[in-house]
């Protein structure tokens, strides 16, 4: 966190260079959103269809446009647990556990087999029983195999 600029590699190759916020916020790769950050981005699988961004049938608003025909490929959201908060609509969750690491909760949900995870903020309630949540768009990205493409 001190440099002005760092470079990530991943098997011998650059994958991002960058200040630390810009690695932070907008990773270039999914492997940058794992590596960088505790706990690590969350990586989703999703649709695109009408240029609507879909997971599992849910709309979910993204930072910028992804595009269906941009290419074949695995299209992937990414969003750090930092930007994602319980609501009362939106992704429906089960809540698996919470982890109380001081100034915030790592909370681990569940949507089908996919693992979300959010951070909550000391004092902030964690719901018990069904849950929801939601994305903050402008930290929401889009991943075709693997490189952002929004």
């Amino acid at each position: 966190t001190f440099a002005d600029q760092v470079v990530v590699m991943n098997n011998g190759e650059v994958v991002q260079v960058g200040t630390p916020v810009d690695l932070f916020e907008r990773p270039a790769h999914t492997f940058v959103g794992h590596f960088i950050g505790s706990p690590g981005m969350n990586v989703l699988p999703c649709s695109v269809d009408g240029g609507r961004v879909g997971f599992f049938g849910r709309a979910v608003e993204t930072a910028g446009a992804i595009q269906a025909a941009q290419g074949n490929g695995k299209l992937e959201l990414g969003v750090r647990p930092e930007f994602i908060r319980f609501d009362t609509s939106g992704i429906p969750v089960e809540i698996v556990k919470a982890a109380d690491v001081g100034r915030f909760r790592i909370v681990e949900t569940h949507h089908r087999d996919h693992r979300i995870k959010l951070l909550v903020p000391e004092g902030q309630p964690v719901p018990s029983g069904p849950a929801h949540v939601r994305f903050d768009p402008k930290h929401t990205h889009g991943y075709r195999d693997g490189w952002l493409v929004n």
